[in-house]
């Protein structure tokens, strides 16, 4: 049986258990991290935590909804059993009434070809670092092996303890054509989110420093047997010495050898899954449901709930 489950009343020792065992564990599935990304989630429990379907929302308008978190690519179903088609229909069916629209990123082992939904493909991009350095060099694109050659003439330095609020910063800085398409809780979600994992152990920010200037910035998550690159930001000068180029071969050059995956967490945008895709990286795609089920005399607000990204 699939029960609804409000958030209250959720075992979340049973819940995290369920989500190390899962086939398709994501750093976003565990309590912890809804807790800090969320204000309100409940969630959909087979049986005594078999399967979990978390289902963060919001109340707008009079409307009660559930939405994609800040920093939270995919969520979905999750079992420590492949899940089926079947099962995923059944899981949405068990969506309770009161949520009139939904717009979920589900996992990539969730399996969508049909139903009372609309369903879009969104792109990710994954890296396994089981393999030696030099294979993983030579995965490379010539472009990223010769941008990489390139920063290592312009004194560039790693620095592994990197500031949250400095990378902040530095994303306002040169980022501010993105800000107004960012929501509204981002930046606090970003710093929740961090705490929660530093104090985990599960954090890490890493940035690029050019005589103490800071350059780049990226910040990993690492969960079961992945590592996340949750978010970065760099300056106009690290474009042109090639300073995320560098930041990431000293990761990967790092973490080689080990039995974990380097996910990238997008994207969908063309110019970002080709860098992506340069290091190596293999699509490992996800989809995205809508489903409606508003009144058809408010059907127009769905373009409200779905593009108002201020608030979503």
């Amino acid at each position: 049986m699939i029960h609804y489950v409000k958030h209250q009343e959720i075992d979340k020792a049973k819940w995290d258990a369920c989500m190390e065992q899962s086939l398709q564990t994501t750093i976003y599935g565990y309590a912890n991290y809804l807790d800090s990304v969320c204000e309100q989630w409940d969630a959909l429990i087979e049986d005594d935590y078999f399967a979990i379907m978390p289902l963060p929302y919001r109340k707008k308008m009079g409307i009660t909804y559930i939405f994609p978190p800040s920093m939270t690519q995919q969520l979905g179903v999750f079992s420590s059993q492949l899940i089926s088609e079947s099962k995923v229909q059944k899981f949405l069916e068990a969506i309770p009434s009161k949520f009139k629209f939904c717009r979920i990123n589900m996992n990539h082992g969730n399996i969508l070809n049909g139903g009372n939904y609309t369903t879009n493909s969104h792109t990710n991009l994954e890296l396994s670092l089981d393999k030696p350095y030099e294979e993983l060099y030579g995965l490379f694109s010539e472009n990223t092996q010769r941008n990489i050659k390139k920063a290592a003439k312009f004194n560039l330095s790693i620095h592994k303890d990197g500031n949250v609020s400095n990378l902040i910063q530095l994303f306002k800085e040169n980022k501010a054509q993105d800000l107004d398409v960012l929501p509204a809780d981002f930046y606090t979600c970003f710093e929740k989110a961090y705490k929660m994992l530093s104090e985990k152990n599960q954090a890490e920010i890493w940035e690029v420093r050019q005589n103490d200037a800071l350059l780049a910035g990226a910040f990993f998550g690492n969960a079961k047997d992945k590592i996340y690159f949750l978010f970065s930001a760099s300056s106009i000068e690290a474009k042109e010495v090639g300073a995320m180029h560098f930041l990431l071969h000293n990761f990967i050059q790092e973490n080689a050898s080990k039995n974990i995956i380097l996910d990238f967490e997008g994207s969908d945008s063309p110019s970002l899954a080709r860098f992506y895709r340069s290091f190596g990286a293999l699509y490992r795609n996800y989809n995205q449901i809508i489903l409606n089920r508003l009144p058809n005399i408010i059907r127009s607000f769905v373009k409200i709930l779905k593009y108002d990204k201020k608030n979503m």
